[in-house]
């Protein structure tokens, strides 16, 4: 029979990194930075909602807010 020995065990991990050299993944977007929403829509629903932010001067993002706080009440 074979004579296979065992691997060598690998040292240990080492010490933690200190709290200001850790990744900041953790922390709360601010309210400020805008994260992507991603939805299909019909492209005809598309055209006419771009079409109606751009008659009124506002973004489609601020269309989407003014739409939503309307359908909240």
């Amino acid at each position: 029979m074979a004579d296979i020995k065992k691997p060598a065990r690998r040292g240990k991990k080492g010490t933690p990194p200190k709290m200001d050299e850790t990744s900041q993944n953790l922390a709360k977007p601010s309210t400020t930075e805008q994260a992507p929403l991603n939805f299909k829509v019909d492209a005809e629903f598309k055209k006419q909602y771009k079409l109606y932010a751009l008659e009124h001067g506002i973004s489609m993002v601020d269309l989407l807010k003014a739409s939503f706080e309307a359908y909240k009440q």
